[in-house]
């Protein structure tokens, strides 16, 4: 029986032209929450850049059971209202992979201050990003801005899909195992302490929450779904998700995230 619903909410329940999941999608929702499933999302971004916010924004009647933002690295539950957050990269160790990655033209990387986005440069990709996330963005006075405090993730957004491969292959074979490094988008590539990511958010939320994992479902589409899909005791990507993603899911659904992909999978898969 499966008792929870966790999915990526970016290219997963919503695509990148619209902000609102499909009305199929929307039903589901409602009639997980009727049936009394634990539902969940879970996004790469941190939770006060719109995720707390999305059980209005797609005018649903109910909020979200838990959330869980910047990969796993902030779980925020309905029960108590209360965020944490996890693994934290200290100062020397962003330190460390701005220096490492400095070389590398054609990238600005930045990182989530509470509330706004700091990014190494000012550019209209930044400024668009500000714009869809309804947050100010600011420019650094210095590179060292970047890693005056800890923080959950540090992203460099690049030119092209080339300049992100090399960057994250090269960070891979520098960092190893000390720094997890992947794309969430064809130019972004993000840096975090590896034992932060929505596989271990959902472990820890269902371990206090008395849940079997073999009751869990999951959705992705991206590398950083991945060790959400393995953790599940149902995994699904997107028909239009990233090869990595569909590999390591149980199942692919027919239809991609802007035809109301997991709104068509739950339903004629009878999950609810």
């Amino acid at each position: 029986m499966t008792r929870l619903f966790i999915a990526d909410v970016d290219g997963t329940l919503r695509g990148r032209n619209r902000r609102i999941p499909g009305p199929l999608t929307l039903q589901a929702f409602e009639e997980m929450h009727r049936i009394g499933m634990t539902v969940g999302i879970a996004s790469g971004r941190p939770l006060w850049q719109g995720v707390q916010d999305h059980h209005a924004e797609w005018h649903l009647s109910f909020q979200f059971d838990f959330l869980l933002g910047m990969n796993g690295g902030e779980i925020w539950t309905a029960e108590d209202a209360k965020k944490r957050e996890f693994h934290l990269l200290s100062e020397e160790t962003l330190k460390e992979i701005v220096t490492v990655l400095h070389p590398f033209t054609g990238t600005n990387p930045f990182v989530y201050r509470e509330g706004s986005e700091l990014s190494l440069y000012f550019n209209e990709e930044m400024k668009a990003s500000g714009i869809r996330h309804g947050c100010p963005v600011y420019q650094c006075k210095d590179e060292a801005d970047l890693y005056a405090m800890p923080t959950a993730k540090i992203l460099y957004r690049c030119d092209s899909a080339e300049t992100a491969e090399k960057v994250e292959d090269f960070a891979r074979k520098t960092f190893g195992e000390r720094i997890a490094c992947f794309r969430t988008g064809p130019d972004l590539v993000e840096l975090q302490d590896p034992l932060v990511n929505k596989g271990e958010g959902l472990k820890i939320y269902c371990r206090e929450n008395g849940i079997d994992l073999s009751d869990t479902i999951a959705f992705g589409d991206a590398e950083n779904d991945i060790q959400m899909l393995k953790a599940a005791g149902h995994s699904v990507c997107l028909r239009d998700g990233m090869e990595d993603a569909k590999a390591s899911a149980d199942d692919i659904t027919k239809y991609p995230c802007e035809e109301d992909g997991v709104g068509h999978y739950l339903f004629d898969h009878a999950i609810i």
